[in-house]
């Protein structure tokens, strides 16, 4: 490689050296020198991420890192339940994404549904907080989950109807419906990755809530994104999730409740059977 490309790469393990929750365990020597013989800067980056073993580590090139269409939720009530599907969004979309989501929050209170099912099939994360945002009134008060780290622990839950993440609050200036009681039913596929699972992991443990459908991607870790000099960005992985009892998940699917491959009926009927 040009020496420019080795200090491209010298960067990019520095901040891999310095973040990753693997960065303990790896021999770094070793591995700038394995990295320095590749072929090219990104092939050298991408070689030290699988010498590191995070799955959810990534680097993400310039061409790839431009911000996607914005896609917003939408829902409806089937019966006496409401239905509330929570795709994946791009933190740039998020102001857009939580407006959206919580005019039709407000509507679905609004008709008093007997329960509501919160569908994150499909979504492969993102920006956690919007998403977070809009179903906070089915979250209830206090701490939903944290982040856990080598270097330490940071909470996020809802205060005052809102989500707050490392004692800042989110969307302060939205309008966020009162909680609403009721049985909440999630639905989950091998497609639900990073937020998306931070979102399942923000319900397990309140009672009167049941997961349905297949096991999810195995990303419930927290990834901090870097910018490098030519426009790509590198995600590390720094920590993992714990839900509200404690309990940590990581890289391994998240199995639901009920594995179900009609996940949407069998939600609606265990909530229409009384939960």
């Amino acid at each position: 490689m040009r020496p420019e490309e080795c200090a491209y790469v010298d960067s990019a393990l520095d901040l891999l050296q310095r973040h990753s929750i693997e960065s303990a365990h790896a021999v770094w020597p070793a591995l700038r020198a394995q990295a320095h013989a590749a072929e090219n800067a990104h092939e050298a980056v991408r070689h030290a991420i699988a010498a590191l073993g995070n799955p959810h580590t990534h680097l993400i090139t310039a061409e790839r890192a431009a911000s996607p269409p914005p896609v917003v939720p939408t829902g409806q009530l089937t019966g006496t339940t409401a239905v509330v599907r929570l795709p994946e969004i791009h933190a740039s979309h998020g102001r857009t994404y939580v407006s959206r989501g919580l005019r039709l929050m407000r509507a679905l209170v609004a008709a008093e549904p007997a329960g509501w099912v919160v569908d994150l099939r499909g979504n492969r994360g993102g920006a956690m907080h919007p998403m977070l945002t809009v179903v906070a009134p089915l979250l209830g008060e206090g701490e939903c989950g944290r982040f856990v780290g080598p270097h330490g622990e940071t909470g996020w839950g809802i205060r005052r109807r809102h989500l707050c993440s490392g004692g800042r609050r989110s969307y302060r200036l939205h309008r966020v419906p009162r909680s609403r009681p009721g049985p909440v039913a999630l639905l989950v596929d091998g497609r639900t990755a990073s937020s998306g699972e931070a979102v399942l992991v923000s319900f397990l443990g309140v009672p009167g809530v049941k997961t349905f459908g297949a096991p999810t991607a195995g990303f419930a870790t927290a990834n901090q994104t870097y910018r490098l000099k030519d426009g790509a960005r590198l995600a590390i992985t720094t920590a993992v999730m714990a839900d509200r009892t404690g309990r940590t998940y990581g890289n391994a699917p998240i199995a639901p409740h009920v594995s179900t491959d009609d996940a949407l009926t069998k939600a609606i009927e265990w909530i229409e059977a009384g939960a």
